[in-house]
């Protein structure tokens, strides 16, 4: 892997596991000797870039990790303008930078999935663009997530974007359903995008647990 990659990680719907996502390749990175910073760009309510701080142990001002937090659960253009706040992609690239500089790994983790707007005109694929970043795609396991996931293979690469990888996270215990068993092999057939993994279901969501369980992930990335 060459110095200074960046990925950026979108899903195919909100609450799927990015924020897991993101901790879970940090610590696989991080094991195979790489020096790893996150980002997470833009946030509504919740504490995902401090969880990623705290869990990642970073010293990067949590300012530049996430520059545009709005306190309400939204859309981001939409809390965004409740709160009366400017989205601007400049400050994100500029903190970007400030990572970059910093650590050969970004791991950048997105708001919802590619299509959410951060303004009226403005999308989570518009910044993957101008970030100039790869793409790793978090999706569901169960039944419904081969719809969601070509859709958003297809507009990625409608729009040029680098798809490397779909990754699945289990967010429940307990035994994989037939679809949930058979869904990674179907989509990466149909879409052509190698899967990279699953993520089972963590608890506790530790390194250590992590480590032990996640070492199958394929991080060709």
């Amino acid at each position: 892997m060459s110095k200074n990659k960046t990925i950026f990680i979108t899903a195919t719907d909100t609450a799927v596991g990015k924020t897991v996502t993101s901790l879970v390749l940090g610590v696989l990175l991080e094991k195979q000797g790489h020096d790893v910073g996150v980002m997470k760009p833009v946030q509504c309510a919740g504490h995902d870039a401090q969880f990623l701080k705290k869990s990642l142990k970073l010293k990067d001002d949590l300012k530049i990790i996430n520059p545009f937090y709005a306190p309400e659960a939204l859309s981001p253009h939409l809390a965004f303008r409740r709160s009366k706040i400017k989205f601007d992609k400049q400050r994100v690239k500029d903190c970007l930078k400030v990572l970059q500089a910093r650590h050969d790994f970004v791991l950048i983790e997105g708001a919802g999935g590619l299509m959410v707007p951060l303004t009226s005109s403005y999308y989570n694929a518009d910044l993957i663009a101008d970030l100039k970043a790869e793409m790793i795609i978090v999706a569901r396991l169960g039944l419904g997530s081969i719809n969601h996931a070509l859709l958003t293979v297809n507009e990625a690469r409608r729009r040029g974007l680098v798809v490397k990888g779909i990754i699945f996270c289990q967010n429940k215990p307990g035994g994989k359903t037939l679809p949930e068993r058979t869904n990674p092999e179907e989509i990466e057939r149909l879409s052509g995008v190698k899967v990279l993994g699953t993520i089972p279901y963590l608890k506790p969501l530790s390194q250590k647990n992590i480590l032990r369980r996640c070492q199958n992930l394929k991080l060709n990335v």
